[in-house]
């Protein structure tokens, strides 16, 4: 069986997963035994670990913008108060969106999810440790992820301002205008212009709050290349290396669930095992959505502001893809939303990404039923799994 047909055949079965493997639901379970059994074939010894989900996080953001509202309306009573209620409120939502803590979320039910980790040691004494992290969950589709609407917004923003769209940062935006109109009221009182400010930059929130709560409910994507396609390439390295071990480097090879929670799942993997990881020897390398188009390196991501992911492992990965003789693989920002390397690299690790995205800068199929494994680009898969086996050496050699 050659490597295009494995890479196929672990596509073909997480994206087959009925009714669907969304987060926290019995098709992610069913991901985790399938990429288990795939482990156990490879001689990786794995371990399931469970843990509850939050999925809710939809919800939970149109909370935020209900709460802001109803702090604009609270300023015509009582502003100081106001002003500190959507205060929290966007403390909160800079919390969640960047995984470092979470308040409101908390409010919401949580349901089973699970991670699935397997190792390899290497030949002597392990002094580093490098994570590939692919997580198993497929997301929402949702009327904003329309790939003709959607795509069009990444081109025009592209275009015209050379950035993804800050679109959920912009939220962040309208909460922190809020919090100062509410501080105008106390300060200066209810005058015709302050009162026309709290109503007008209330209602801003009525359009997240439509856009949210629509997709709470929305039905799940097939997922092949969002995140099958990872997870082949992460099953694929493990194939490599179990073959032809590292010097002194331990590989965890980690399926995750629950990114598609607003990466909830590796932001509890980090919680509890932070304080077990060396910060100056642990890796996280996250291929993430490479089905198809051109491969990108993610040197930062965020949404109230980006972070910067790990230079030198972003720079050993533009690397190893100019080595390998494709200099079309360059880096990107993500303004939309993140990846698995938040949660890591928010807490101090050294963190970097690999994804895929056509010329508008846009990941094809991204969270749409058209997301199936006859959209998958082989070359593109084999290419990534390329990069990172070349970059993982690298790091075992010269880190």
């Amino acid at each position: 069986m050659s490597n295009g047909e494995k890479y196929m055949d672990d596509i073909r079965r997480l994206a087959s997963i009925k009714p669907h493997r969304g987060p926290a639901s019995p098709g992610e379970k069913e991901a985790v035994d399938y990429v288990e059994s795939r482990m156990k074939e490879l001689g990786l010894d794995p371990v399931v670990e469970p843990f509850r989900s939050n999925k809710h996080f939809y919800i939970s953001w149109a909370l935020h913008s209900a709460l802001c509202m109803a702090g604009c309306a609270l300023a015509f009573w009582n502003p100081w108060v106001a002003a500190a209620l959507i205060l929290l409120v966007a403390v909160s939502y800079y919390g969640e969106t960047s995984t470092r803590f979470f308040i409101f979320r908390r409010l919401f039910p949580t349901g089973p999810s699970h991670h699935v980790l397997g190792k390899l040691k290497p030949k002597g004494e392990a002094r580093k440790v490098v994570y590939v992290a692919a997580h198993l969950d497929a997301g929402q589709q949702g009327f904003t992820f329309n790939p003709k609407s959607a795509e069009n917004t990444q081109a025009f923003f592209k275009k015209h301002l050379g950035m993804q769209p800050p679109l959920l940062a912009i939220i962040f935006y309208f909460m922190l205008i809020n919090f100062l109109v509410c501080l105008l009221a106390g300060a200066f009182g209810l005058n015709l212009l302050v009162k026309l400010l709290l109503v007008g930059t209330g209602a801003l929130h009525l359009i997240p709050i439509v856009i949210f709560i629509p997709h709470e409910f929305a039905k799940i994507c097939p997922g092949a290349s969002d995140n099958a396609s990872a997870v082949a390439v992460m099953l694929e390295l493990a194939r490599r290396f179990k073959a032809s071990p590292l010097e002194n480097t331990e590989l965890r090879f980690l399926g995750d669930g629950s990114e598609e929670t607003n990466m909830y799942g590796m932001t509890w993997y980090m919680m509890k095992h932070q304080k077990e990881l060396d910060k100056d020897n642990t890796y996280f390398l996250i291929p993430e959505t490479v089905g198809a188009a051109r491969p990108r390196v993610v040197v930062g991501e965020g949404v109230c502001w980006v972070v910067e992911h790990s230079h030198e492992l972003s720079a050993a990965l533009l690397m190893s893809a100019k080595e390998l003789g494709h200099k079309e693989v360059t880096p990107i920002y993500l303004r939309t939303g993140g990846t698995d390397a938040s949660p890591a690299t928010v807490r101090g690790f050294k963190a970097s990404v690999m994804i895929a995205m056509n010329e508008n800068d846009y990941p094809p199929n991204y969270h749409w039923f058209t997301d199936i494994p006859e959209n998958i680009d082989l070359n593109t898969v084999r290419l990534v799994t390329d990069i990172f086996e070349t970059t993982i050496k690298k790091i075992d050699a010269f880190f």
